[in-house]
């Protein structure tokens, strides 16, 4: 409404907030900047219609009856009503503000509601005169309560709690008022129909004006699969220290049964008469039973040599049900639901069946007379959510075989034991508390993994994950041709146990080859620049300083066509690197029989000639 005329007084009404009042003498109603259209106007008053904060325009009163101007009393009426309708723009206007801030407000609210109750956590918080604990929306929901509740008694809260938390969660919370401090804790709940679930506790004491503790404010987050991850993780380091015992247990308990054997079938060729030959047939005996365990140590510490190759899952399990059967007996019932079109997995066939033989074995002494077993094997696809609910440490396809039964079930002390090398619930006496212990070894190292679900007095499942094999045509094995004698050659023999090394010495040295004998690699490296030749290295892989593997690497360097055969307690095979399996080299798992050590030489020298 201003006018282009600058010296207008309504441009001091609108800018300086001033009452104008005056006359027209022409009546012209564009002089006072009306529209051109409205009637004369001779007289006026402009007041500004403005609250304290700001002007929203003018209010005009023109053409006074029955008078030529306007008195004093009209103008203060026509102030009165411009400031009216100033406070009438300025509460709509704060009306709006208010309205578009409450709608702001409440879509923070609920987009802070969705992000909390997305990451399972809440907010509490109580007046300390209150017996009343005001819950989040997202806490709330955590509690399964109905969704227009939004509050829960101290003591139905604590009744959530599981009872060994209680007290503990109380004396915290005590605590932290006495002290107007903060506090933090773990604790179980009872959450909606989700059962018990961890929860992590985060709170604070708020105090009043005269410091005095006046609320309580807490964050409450559901850390389950957290503590569920955690667990996994110590669980498996703990396996991995043991693995790691049992594996240097077993190398150096292979050294000595190499000795024991070898020597006690020595003193078999020459014994005097029958009683020594029994006597000794009794230590070999004894010896080869005791490898036996030694080669359980190594399955569990995933340091045993495997031949893997793609196979049939179901076909393996097929093959072995009329074996299991007659097992575990004609009191128990045995059945198999294997899923069609299943992929290959690769694995060592044997270990693979040892895995499903003791995972049987255990379910039968579970079950006892008239239980039930059953084999299932299945196609499962595990993306990133549900792997952290497994012990896969990662998503991907996976062929799952699974041992049932509705045996006693065990509690979860005995859960997270159950995997440990010699523990076992059997009377003293009975088992070696290696059978479930070698499984988790051979399929950890046949890259699986092995899940657990049991419950006191109502059964248990194995379920073993391997990784689908995208090759399905199962890898013949290399055929080992019987070759002719071959005798004469010059072997380096590397080994640093005695006992051992002057064994393996004789045995050669009686099949017609000349010896070098080495107990370091470092000596072996010195004698074989004083030899003219050598046509086999034989060596131990785990010594000190040097490995067997790293010896033959600088060995070849200066003879390229040196032949090699590895023997030790244990080995991983992944440290069978290309560069040494290109050269043929050949692998004797301790310990071994003079037929076996010899065979192997004569494998490994004729492959050489052949080349």
């Amino acid at each position: 409404m201003m006018g282009n005329n600058h010296d207008h007084p309504v441009r001091a009404v609108l800018e300086a907030r001033e009452i104008v009042r005056g006359v027209n003498p022409t009546g012209d109603p564009a002089a006072i900047c009306l529209p051109l259209a409205h009637p004369p106007v001779h007289s006026y008053v402009f007041v500004p219609v403005a609250s304290p904060s700001r002007v929203y325009g003018w209010l005009a009163l023109v053409e006074k009856e029955d008078a030529a101007v306007f008195s004093d009393e009209d103008t203060q009426l026509a102030s009165t009503l411009g400031a009216l309708a100033g406070m009438a723009y300025e509460n709509a206007r704060l009306v709006v503000r208010l309205q578009e801030q409450t709608r702001e407000l409440r879509e923070h609210e609920e987009q802070t509601d969705f992000a909390m109750s997305a990451a399972r956590t809440g907010i509490s918080h109580r007046d300390l005169g209150s017996s009343w604990v005001e819950l989040s929306p997202s806490m709330a929901h955590l509690f399964g309560l109905p969704a227009d509740v939004r509050r829960i008694s101290q003591d139905e809260l604590y009744k959530r709690v599981h009872p060994d938390d209680g007290p503990v969660v109380r004396a915290a919370v005590e605590k932290a008022i006495e002290a107007r401090s903060e506090f933090a804790l773990e604790l179980r709940l009872q959450a909606a129909s989700d059962g018990l679930r961890w929860f992590q506790f985060r709170g604070r004491v708020v105090t009043n004006a005269d410091g005095q503790p006046s609320r309580v404010v807490g964050v409450i987050t559901d850390i389950t699969e957290r503590r569920s991850l955690e667990l996994q993780l110590r669980q498996s380091q703990k396996m991995e220290a043991l693995g790691q015992l049992a594996g240097g247990v077993a190398h150096d308990f292979n050294n000595l049964l190499t000795a024991i054997m070898g020597y006690a079938r020595f003193a078999l060729d020459t014994a005097a008469n029958e009683a020594q030959r029994h006597d000794l047939e009794e230590i070999v005996k004894a010896a080869s039973r005791a490898a036996s365990l030694t080669k359980q140590l190594l399955a569990f510490s995933r340091r045993h040599m495997v031949e893997t190759v793609a196979l049939d899952l179901n076909l393996l399990i097929v093959d072995m049900v009329t074996m299991l059967r007659r097992m575990i007996g004609a009191d128990i019932e045995l059945a198999t639901t294997l899923a069609s079109g299943l992929s290959h997995v690769r694995a060592d066939p044997s270990q693979l069946e040892q895995v499903v033989m003791n995972l049987v074995i255990n379910a039968r002494d579970a079950c006892g007379p008239g239980g039930k077993i059953r084999l299932v094997t299945e196609a499962v696809d595990l993306d990133g959510s549900v792997a952290s609910l497994t012990p896969v440490w990662g998503s991907g396809a996976y062929v799952t075989v699974s041992v049932i039964d509705n045996g006693t079930g065990m509690s979860e002390a005995t859960k997270s034991r159950l995997f440990e090398p010699f523990f076992t619930t059997k009377p003293r006496g009975q088992g070696t508390g290696l059978g479930l212990a070698t499984v988790y070894g051979i399929v950890v190292q046949s890259g699986g993994a092995i899940q657990v679900e049991s419950e006191f007095g109502r059964g248990s499942r194995f379920t073993v994950y391997l990784p689908r094999e995208q090759e399905t045509t199962p890898s013949a094995g290399r055929a080992v041709e019987a070759h002719a004698s071959a005798t004469g050659q010059t072997v380096l023999l590397v080994e640093d146990e005695q006992a051992v090394r002057e064994l393996v010495r004789i045995i050669l040295e009686r099949a017609g080859h000349r010896v070098i004998e080495a107990a370091t690699p470092e000596e072996a490296l010195a004698q074989f620049d004083t030899l003219e030749s050598v046509d086999l290295l034989l060596t131990d892989v785990v010594m000190p300083a040097i490995s067997g593997f790293d010896l033959f690497h600088k060995l070849v360097e200066r003879m390229p066509s040196l032949r090699v055969l590895f023997i030790s307690g244990y080995t991983d095979y992944a440290l069978f690197e290309p560069t040494i399996a290109d050269k043929g080299a050949a692998f004797l798992e301790k310990p071994f029989s003079a037929e076996a050590l010899i065979g192997k030489v004569r494998e490994v020298l004729r492959a050489g000639q052949a080349d």
